[in-house]
């Protein structure tokens, strides 16, 4: 069925382009490449994605590495993705949307239990840095605040470019070549068997909000321009709220999402009041 759904839905976008709609790629990077991944971007694209510009443009869903993305987002290539993580560096080459698509929950720190067991509950990454510790991160990705850190210590950081590199920084952990992962407990358990799961644990990092924040990005071309313009329009509907309470709802803790939701609210002027609420999944 959703694989059936998958199908119409990038048959639709993908339609020859015979009208005068502009054609606009839609990036989505593959976390776990398989249908996970498919399905979490064909819930983006008829939830948000196609009702904001469907109207104007002939959207192509292309899957492709992080690293590919952040360069091509970067390019002149009419181009746009959701959920990327705003940083000054790729505010001089991309656009962002002014309000955030989606908050997740911090990353936090991931280690063996052997290593962390006399570590203390919320963790410094700059301390462990001191002491010679070795992370493992992706080349592409934005840790925020940490970043600075990892590059001012690139003698204990290994950085992990190409295709799957979760599942590179995972065997990296597992056969102690690292020491500590940065990162979301899904992202990593999906490459790790029950018994590796077993033997890893997890710290909050204390140079970290509590929240990351996602936002819709596009090149910095004509059609991006315009797609950023009906995105910030679209952000503002009722629609757009109540996807907002919906995913946010589906996808983390009720005390987590009502924090987010307030963030919504007091920061962005999104109103949920009128929002159905949604019946939360199971996990």
């Amino acid at each position: 069925m959703r694989l059936g759904l998958l199908f119409l839905i990038m048959l639709t976008l993908s339609t020859a382009f015979a009208s005068d709609k502009s054609k606009l790629i839609i990036l989505s990077h593959a976390y776990f490449d398989n249908e996970t991944d498919k399905n979490s971007v064909n819930y983006h694209l008829v939830k948000a994605i196609q009702p904001a510009l469907g109207n104007e443009f002939h959207l192509k869903l292309q899957f492709t590495n992080h690293a590919r993305q952040i360069k091509r987002l970067s390019s002149n290539e009419p181009s746009c993705t959701f959920n990327a993580i705003k940083t000054p560096e790729r505010k001089q080459n991309m656009l962002f949307s002014t309000v955030p698509t989606f908050m997740h929950v911090q990353r936090q720190l991931f280690g063996l239990k052997n290593e962390l067991k006399s570590k203390p509950s919320d963790i410094s990454v700059e301390q462990l840095l001191h002491k010679n510790y070795i992370f493992g991160i992706i080349g592409s990705t934005s840790y925020q605040q940490l970043d600075k850190l990892f590059a001012s210590n690139a003698s204990n950081v290994a950085v992990i470019y190409g295709e799957n590199p979760f599942l590179q920084l995972s065997n990296l952990l597992m056969n102690n070549r690292i020491d500590f992962i940065i990162g979301y407990q899904e992202t990593l358990f999906a490459h790790l068997t029950v018994e590796q799961q077993s033997l890893i644990e997890s710290r909050p990092i204390i140079e970290l909000p509590k929240f990351i924040y996602g936002y819709f990005a596009c090149s910095k071309t004509p059609q991006g321009r315009r797609a950023m313009e009906l995105m910030n329009n679209y952000m503002k509907t009722h629609d757009m709220a109540a996807y907002l309470k919906e995913i946010h709802t589906n996808n983390s803790r009720p005390e987590d999402t009502q924090a987010m939701l307030d963030i919504y609210t007091k920061t962005y002027g999104i109103n949920f009041k009128n929002a159905p609420s949604p019946v939360q999944k199971t996990h």
